[in-house]
């Protein structure tokens, strides 16, 4: 009576704990020191069985050291083990030490070397299926004939209460994880660079599924492949954005590229080619591909220094490689978006020049042409009357010059092609109906595409500050250095500019966002206009606005 009594109350104690919402490592450590109690150990523990019963997590650890084992190991079960026996026969069961022959493997002789006894391990079921076990371990002697039988009794009325914890635990996990996938999802919406997304994605990989490293690898069109993020573990082999090399051929990387399905490594020390990641401190690893628009784009692996992962982790990790995909396509959209764009800008701009050089080579030649004979007919002719007509028609011709030769640099800024942006823009600074303080910091020529972005902008700037602005002063700054050009025109004019009365921001903005660069207004009623842009400035040479793969 007095042992079913003290059982009893050590039930009301745990299930107390529960009722009060307490953590479930904090359950499940006071169940596992209950059960220590009440049975004499030197040592107690609770276990989760995972794989198929062949291995067991520590989930709670007490007594003395070095019997405990830290919260989150994981062991390898084997066949003379009391918590095997209760996987495969689903009863208590009890190992003691006359059962360890001499000259065992490494777990029978560190039991042997600490002193152990006996162990009893007893199932605990939960939801009717066998979830893990109730371990005690003695070195003082060895339990009692009924210890099998007493521990079943109580972790029989135990289970409820470590079903609950464990039901918990499982609804902050999914809390956890959709708390991080929204997270996550707000970054792939708000067009954040993939770069961004995938160091983001990678380390709440780590964060929820793995207690080693997690990865991300790109696959390239020529067979290779490329680590575009890591987080957790690292070695010489671990190189973000460069070339993923020396992986084993029957390792996740190749696995996953082959078949395009999960993949699992349960043990490095067993894969040929793995020496490398059992350097770095990894065991095991799972890996799952990545499908952009139904292609396999590449992958995540998640990594274990302390064994095999759980079973079901793949499915788990579905929703994030979901969301890299979709961070992928919206990517791969903006890309082809972009160059979209850039093509319509650089094909107007073509045009503009085409008809800059016609009027140029052509009309206006032939007008000046006609000038200089009607100049010279003016010249010969002894009629005053006569001669003064012909004048004047030439004068005619040389104001008609004139006006095509304004709105051949309207059409495309000669001056671009000939001197660069800094000329052309001063030149505008001059030209402007209102004093321009201008400050143009930028050394030789730029990409065609950006000079004439830049350009526009400031142009179309300072019409609508003399036109609408009631403006006095006009400030023009623009700078190319660290490998973007920065442009801002700033008036102390009425301000409320709009983009949506037509006043050709809009264009600009377009314009600007085509080359990959931002372009932002601020205009505040009675403060003042000031328009900024910021262009890309490619490294050698390449196109205005890419995106890297």
């Amino acid at each position: 009576m007095r042992q079913l009594a003290a059982e009893q109350a050590a039930l009301r104690r745990v299930a107390t704990l529960v009722a009060s919402g307490a953590r479930p490592a904090a359950v499940f450590a006071a169940a596992a020191e209950e059960i220590r109690r009440l049975f004499g150990a030197d040592s107690a523990g609770i276990g989760r069985f995972e794989q198929g019963g062949r291995s067991v997590v520590v989930v709670a650890s007490v007594g003395e050291d070095p019997l405990t084992s830290p919260v989150g190991t994981r062991v390898e079960l084997q066949d003379y083990l009391a918590p095997a026996v209760v996987w495969r026969t689903g009863r208590s069961a009890r190992v003691d030490d006359d059962r360890w022959i001499s000259g065992a493997d490494p777990v029978v002789n560190g039991l042997r070397k600490l002193g152990v006894k006996s162990i009893v391990a007893s199932p605990i079921i939960v939801e009717g299926r066998l979830w893990g076990a109730a371990i005690v371990v003695a070195r003082r002697g060895r339990f009692p004939s009924d210890t099998a039988d007493r521990m079943a009794d109580f972790t029989e009325l135990a289970a409820t209460a470590i079903a609950n914890a464990q039901a918990e635990q499982d609804l902050h996990d999914l809390t956890d994880i959709q708390l991080a996938l929204r997270r996550l999802a707000m970054l792939v919406a708000s067009g954040e660079p993939p770069e961004t997304v995938f160091a983001a994605v990678t380390k709440e990989v780590l964060r929820h599924f793995g207690n080693g490293t997690a990865r991300m690898i790109r696959y390239e069109a020529d067979g290779t492949a490329t680590l575009v993020a890591n987080e957790g573990t690292t070695g010489p082999h671990v190189r973000v954005g460069k070339r993923w090399e020396g992986y084993p051929v029957t390792g996740l990387t190749a696995t996953v590229w082959k078949t395009g399905q999960p993949a699992r490594v349960e043990d490095y020390r067993d894969l040929p080619g793995g020496e490398p990641y059992v350097r770095e401190g990894l065991r095991s690893a799972v890996g799952m591909p990545i499908l952009v628009d139904g292609r396999l784009w590449g992958m995540i692996a998640a990594g274990s220094g302390e064994g095999p992962l759980p079973d079901g982790i793949e499915q788990r990790m579905t929703e994030f490689t979901d969301l890299v995909a979709t961070a992928v396509a919206n990517a791969q959209n903006r890309a082809e978006l972009i160059a979209s764009r850039a093509r319509i800008v650089a094909a107007t701009d073509a045009a503009r020049r085409q008809i800059e050089r016609d009027l140029h080579d052509g009309v206006e030649k032939r007008l000046l042409t006609l000038t200089l004979r009607l100049r010279s007919a003016a010249a010969l002719h002894e009629t005053g009357e006569i001669r003064t007509e012909i004048a004047g028609v030439a004068r005619e011709l040389m104001s008609v010059i004139n006006e095509l030769r304004e709105i051949s640099r309207g059409i495309h800024p000669a001056v671009l092609s000939r001197a660069g942006l800094r000329s052309a823009l001063r030149a505008l600074g001059r030209r402007s109906a209102l004093p321009v303080d201008m400050d143009a910091r930028i050394e030789g020529r730029l990409p065609g595409p950006v000079e004439v972005g830049a350009y526009y902008v400031v142009s179309e700037t300072l019409t609508n500050a003399a036109k609408h602005a009631h403006a006095s002063v006009v400030e023009v700054d623009a700078e190319a250095s660290d490998g973007t050009l920065r442009v801002s025109v700033r008036d102390d004019g009425v301000g409320g500019a709009d983009p949506g009365l037509g006043s050709g921001l809009v264009g600009l903005k377009d314009r600007i966002e085509a080359l990959g660069g931002t372009f932002s207004l601020r205009s505040p009623a009675g403060g003042g206009t000031t328009v900024t842009c910021e262009l890309p400035l490619p490294a050698r040479g390449g196109p205005p606005g890419a995106v890297p793969r």
